[in-house]
């Protein structure tokens, strides 16, 4: 009786410890490119969790094949069970995190940044209805126009065949509706595109564009900003739920200073693509404050028309809200 006493105590004692010494095996999935500032941003945080955790965490970053809509399908199964995903991966989530891809809705980084964090708790919860968990966010840059002919207002963008993403039906129908001439195409097809003269003008940050050699086929950049590319890394609920709160809080540290990082790297990055680009012959057409907010002045019904429509009521005048904020300061 003595014994099996003794072999209770035991188990109930180390059974804790052994619990809190297992190894968790995270796949984290992207489709971003390889040894790029965001796949090294990925990989350097998989080894400061492993790092911080002990071991009890361990992440291997891959680059999946295919697009993102198959990544998400495929975390439903927790396989992977952690995903680092772009803009157009969030929205096959969940629209609300389209308010983000609203046309010329945002001013600044500055105003994009605080909207963002205004946001996160009700983006946190449309994740967690999915099963997931927010991570960090990540920082893509900011989508400008580049076109073959200088295109300076809303009229001039009208004309251009302008490249939108395959499978993104909605935002397809939506500049449709409002006399764009939408071609989408996979990202893999842009260059053909441009070859081709299938499209002339394509929405992408300066690092994109130089990065795929786009900008060779379109000489002029728009120097009114389209949109931010804010993404964000998650993990499904059933590989969370296996991390000890411990574990948690030093996973959700580390990804902190990785996302600090990518948005004070990331618009520098930017800035360097342009001039470089510039030294290779691209033209941006720089307009001053007035002109910027005659542009947006225009679009500003455009941009209404995504309220209930392709983003939430309740996120989009949220993100309204807290412009006006900001812009009250």
């Amino acid at each position: 009786m003595k014994a099996f006493r003794f072999a209770v105590m035991m188990c109930v004692f180390v059974a804790p410890l052994l619990l809190s010494a297992q190894t968790t095996r995270l796949r984290l999935a992207s489709v971003l490119p390889v040894n790029s500032v965001w796949d090294r941003s990925l990989k350097e945080m998989a080894s400061e969790w492993q790092k911080v955790t002990g071991g009890r965490i361990r992440a291997q970053v891959r680059t999946a094949s295919g697009d993102e809509a198959t990544l998400v399908r495929r975390m439903r199964m927790n396989n992977p069970q952690v995903a680092a995903l772009s803009p157009l991966g969030l929205q096959e989530i969940d629209e609300s995190f389209s308010v983000f891809g609203i046309p010329f809705l945002f001013a600044s980084d500055e105003e994009a940044l605080h909207v963002l964090e205004a946001l996160t708790p009700e983006l946190r919860q449309a994740l967690a209805r999915r099963n997931l968990v927010l991570i960090n966010w990540g920082h893509g840059g900011w989508a400008n126009i580049f076109s073959a002919e200088p295109i300076e207002t809303l009229a001039d963008l009208r004309k251009a065949k302008l490249f939108t993403s395959s499978g993104d039906d909605d935002t397809v129908r939506w500049y449709k509706e409002n006399g764009f001439q939408p071609v989408p195409l996979a990202l893999t097809d842009v260059l053909m595109g441009l070859n081709t003269g299938l499209i002339n003008a394509y929405p992408s940050s300066p690092y994109a564009a130089l990065a795929y050699q786009w900008y060779r086929q379109t000489s002029h950049m728009l120097d009114v900003p389209l949109a931010p590319l804010f993404g964000a890394t998650v993990m499904t609920e059933r590989a969370w739920s296996r991390v000890s709160q411990t574990d948690r809080d030093a996973i959700l540290k580390t990804a902190k200073v990785a996302q600090d990082r990518l948005f004070s790297d990331v618009p520098e990055q930017d800035r360097e693509a342009v001039s470089e680009m510039e030294r290779r012959g691209l033209t941006v057409s720089a307009v001053d404050e007035a002109m910027a907010s005659s542009f947006r002045n225009q679009a500003e019904g455009l941009m209404a028309s995504w309220r209930g429509d392709m983003v939430p009521i309740e996120i989009y005048d949220a993100a309204a809200t807290a412009i006006r904020e900001f812009r009250a300061q």
